[in-house]
């Protein structure tokens, strides 16, 4: 690949990343939690490439199992002056098909307003042989949701 094009390129990476401003990553509930029980909430600011800056908060709980799904919700509530866009995307691995998946939630929040996203990770077994309430098998299961902010 030539110089030129290689400059090219990360000048869009670069410029993709500054939109795109990943400010929470690897998002899981407590690992000494409850089914059913969110986090407390969190704050998270993020600043942007005009020197703007906005806050949010967050809390995540494992809602429920069924099968071999862990059921997780998040909520995302906008603290800021900003109109935002959060994007939220899960990661987990299915331990049945041995691959990764995941999934990616959109929503533009006006100041004060909040969003309850859900999200599934299935291929999440019992392992044989180790004596573990639903929660704790969802808890070892790899999972997590990065927040990604963008200013609208």
């Amino acid at each position: 690949m030539s110089l030129l094009k290689k400059s090219a390129l990360f000048i869009i990476i670069s410029n993709f990343m500054s939109i795109n401003a990943q400010v929470v990553s690897e998002l899981k509930p407590s690992i000494d939690g409850k089914m059913g029980e969110f986090t407390e909430w969190k704050t998270s600011s993020v600043n942007f490439d005009d020197g703007t800056s906005a806050t949010f908060d967050y809390r995540i709980a494992l809602a429920d199992r069924k099968g071999i799904g862990c059921h997780y919700e998040l909520e995302v509530k906008n603290t800021s002056a900003l109109k935002l866009e959060f994007k939220m995307k899960s990661s987990y691995f299915d331990k049945l098909v041995k691959s990764q998946f995941g999934d990616e939630i959109k929503e533009t929040l006006k100041p004060e307003k909040s969003v309850l996203a859900k999200f599934i990770a299935q291929g999440c077994k019992k392992e044989k042989g180790v004596e573990k309430d639903d929660y704790g098998h969802c808890m070892a299961c790899d999972f997590g949701i990065n927040i990604y902010v963008t200013k609208k």
